[in-house]
């Protein structure tokens, strides 16, 4: 693979859920324990950060291009950037602060999917150590209405749908497990998990991504890099990253914003649909 290169030394302490805008061509994501968002704009390397005063879990583009859907730990929000106008969606995690959301992604359909965990982040932004399966996962249509699609997580995380949308990854990372899902674009449900990944080192599953090979790439925290895994579930190609939050003396840019060429192209990230 080729070397990363590092776009922005951001150090967050810990950065999610990268986000391409095409109509702005930049880039956003979040500092879970920064409790921010931040943007990139590719062609001018103009940089921008918002607070939120609580974490910052996920973002997901809408059939607004001046809106964004961003999970905090509480709730779900509409975002728009431009005038930093913030208004409420839904509330899908009903034991905040004790649970906190955290993966979260839109379906083909335009249907909103968020997982939760037990709250692992102080009120500034320190990392407390937690156990327990109390975290869900949860599905939010575009009229905000919520529903429990599965339960039993210790941390919820990747939230991806293969190319031809009948399959669904969603995993625990403390179990180190990514399951697979039939998904049914009909009604926008899942039934029939199944183990996709058991077991993989190096690291945890975190946050992936769809190529449209229907190949799954998996962030792995504490392992420093991501696994892409082809449907079968055979591991094929490692790339090495890094975050701040643990990280080793040795790590400079730590918790920067890297990019890496490819040789196949990602699927369209999944839009929101406002109602």
């Amino acid at each position: 693979m080729p070397t990363p290169r590092l776009l922005d030394d951001s150090k967050n302490i810990v950065g999610e859920s990268p986000l391409w805008h095409p109509e702005e061509g930049s880039l956003y994501w979040t500092d879970v324990n920064g409790f921010s968002i931040h943007r990139y704009i590719l062609q001018s390397g103009e940089k921008k950060c918002w607070s939120f005063g609580e974490p910052v879990c996920a973002l997901s583009l809408t059939t607004a291009p001046d809106r964004i859907l961003v999970a905090l730990g509480s709730r779900l929000i509409l975002w728009r950037p431009l005038t930093d106008e913030r208004a409420d969606l839904a509330s899908p995690e009903p034991n905040w602060p004790h649970n906190r959301l955290n993966d979260g992604a839109t379906d083909p359909n335009g249907v909103f999917w968020i997982g939760s965990m037990r709250n692992n982040v102080g009120p500034n932004g320190q990392d407390i150590e937690v156990s327990g399966n109390s975290g869900s996962l949860y599905r939010v249509t575009p009229d905000g209405s919520v529903s429990v699609w599965d339960t039993g997580f210790g941390i919820t995380n990747t939230l991806a749908w293969s190319p031809e949308r009948k399959t669904f990854y969603c995993g625990c990372s403390p179990s180190n497990v990514i399951y697979a899902y039939d998904y049914r674009a009909a009604d926008s449900s899942i039934s029939n998990r199944r183990p996709f990944v058991v077991g993989v080192a190096p690291g945890l599953p975190d946050g992936s991504a769809m190529d449209e090979d229907g190949c799954l790439w998996n962030c792995r925290f504490f392992g420093g890099c991501i696994l892409r895994f082809r449907p079968s579930g055979k591991l094929d190609r490692v790339v090495v990253t890094t975050a701040s939050l643990h990280a080793r003396d040795t790590e400079d840019h730590a918790g920067g914003l890297f990019e890496i060429p490819v040789d196949v192209r990602g699927l369209p990230t999944g839009q929101f649909r406002l109602s």
